[in-house]
């Protein structure tokens, strides 16, 4: 019994990293590393029907915590947001984006922890720049009319100061260019 639990918990992880090997980006994410995704002759191809991509330029400081949204791009299928982030203060921030969600008109898509690039998730020490890029995905069976998308609010979770126990929502609203 206990072996073939093993065996199933064992496909179940490779079939996880599996899939996180295939997701793709092309957003940069404007920080020093800059994860820009890795491109493909499959991604160069479908660039025709990609959708929008945009300069967002937005930066917004949440509880010490600098966010700094860089390139978004939105197609019928899901929102790609690259980002930097820097923790501002010496005390360690804990912080989540990639478990958030994005807002467009009455639509809500979640983040897809398996999708992006780079590193932004979890403990920022005090004083640390990192970036990456956060996947969006539409909910199954919708898509995004990416020519009515005006605005994209981005409800990324809290950024959790561990010494003082004080969290703070990062919520950023992105004007679509």
């Amino acid at each position: 019994m206990m072996k073939k639990f093993a065996k199933i918990l064992g496909v179940g992880v490779l079939t996880i990293g599996a899939l996180a090997a295939c997701s793709e980006t092309d957003v940069k994410t404007g920080g020093s590393n800059n994860t820009e995704g890795k491109k493909t002759e499959q991604t160069q191809e479908s660039k025709k029907d990609d959708g929008k991509k945009f300069n967002a330029g937005i930066t917004q400081e949440v509880n010490g915590l600098k966010i700094n949204i860089a390139e978004v791009k939105i197609t019928d299928k899901q929102i790609q947001v690259g980002l930097n982030i820097e923790n501002t203060t010496q005390q360690k921030m804990t912080f989540y984006p990639d478990q958030g969600n994005a807002i467009v008109g009455d639509m809500q898509l979640t983040a897809n922890m398996f999708s992006g690039s780079g590193n932004i998730s979890g403990d920022v020490n005090g004083g640390v720049k990192m970036d990456g890029v956060v996947v969006y995905d539409a909910p199954e069976g919708k898509t995004i009319d990416v020519n009515k998308v005006t605005e994209i609010r981005l409800d990324m979770g809290d950024v959790f100061n561990d010494e003082t126990m004080d969290a703070k929502n990062a919520t950023i609203a992105v004007p679509v260019k």
